[in-house]
């Protein structure tokens, strides 16, 4: 069914963590060259309309949409030194940082940043930091939900998991791992057996992400960026990547 096509996968995917689809690519004769995507992880070759971005398991996906960003005092004072350093006008890094960080709902961030130095004769060196910069202040997950969105790839991300997610609708019932770790507080509420003091426990991570809070969130990517969030058994993922790049499946 699949013998002979070509199937590109992202250089800043980590091939030990997908020996599981990749033993599946092999046995039904596909074969992988690696190649810098727009977008996710997976394509066709000669096919750039549709992408699959894979993940490992749900808490990976908490963690692209809670990933810690960098400020924008920091990105300030970095754009300037990068501006000083290569003897660029100072009034042009203030552009450039608003072009940075400002909400790019409704832009797209990087496209401008690349016109924005083509037309001020800025030098590429310092364009890649700027691109830099705006995933750092946004994140890798964000930019290419956008980079999809722009591009008119459609995006789907393939959720890997043991934990009995099959659909966005069960994920509202999902409990997260990191919800259930306890910890000692500091309230005493008797003693051990062998004479120490006895703590309360409490949770751990208290703001651990519900599974209702993150069903909500991956919703609203959906209707914000056109992508779809599908879910499956580590196993069944090669397959279901495959089903969706060659249109055998569509959501």
């Amino acid at each position: 069914m699949y013998e002979g096509i070509v199937l590109i996968e992202d250089t800043r995917q980590v091939s030990q963590k997908h020996d599981l689809k990749h033993k599946w690519f092999i046995e039904h004769g596909i074969y992988v060259n690696r190649s810098m995507l727009v977008c996710g992880d997976y394509q066709i070759a000669g096919d750039g309309s549709i992408a699959c971005d894979s993940k490992n398991s749900v808490a990976e996906i908490i963690g692209d949409i809670q990933v810690k960003t960098m400020g924008k005092k920091a990105i300030l004072e970095e754009v300037q030194r990068i501006f000083a350093e290569n003897h660029l006008l100072m009034p042009l890094s203030e552009a450039a940082y608003h072009l940075v960080t400002d909400d790019d709902a409704d832009r797209f961030a990087e496209q401008e940043i690349s016109n924005f130095c083509f037309r001020a004769h800025i030098p590429e060196n310092v364009l890649s930091k700027l691109q830099d910069l705006y995933v750092k202040r946004h994140g890798f997950f964000h930019r290419g939900l956008l980079r999809a969105k722009h591009y008119g790839v459609k995006l789907y991300i393939v959720v890997e998991n043991n934990d009995g997610v099959t659909t966005l609708s069960n994920l509202f019932r999902w409990q997260n791992p990191r919800s259930r770790i306890m910890k000692n507080s500091n309230i005493q509420i008797g003693w051990n057996r062998n004479g120490t003091p006895k703590y309360k426990k409490v949770p751990k991570y208290p703001n651990a992400m519900r599974g209702e809070t993150l069903a909500k969130a991956c919703i609203t990517m959906e209707k914000k960026y056109g992508c779809t969030f599908l879910f499956c058994r580590p196993e069944e993922s090669a397959e279901l990547i495959m089903q969706l790049l060659t249109r055998r499946k569509e959501y």
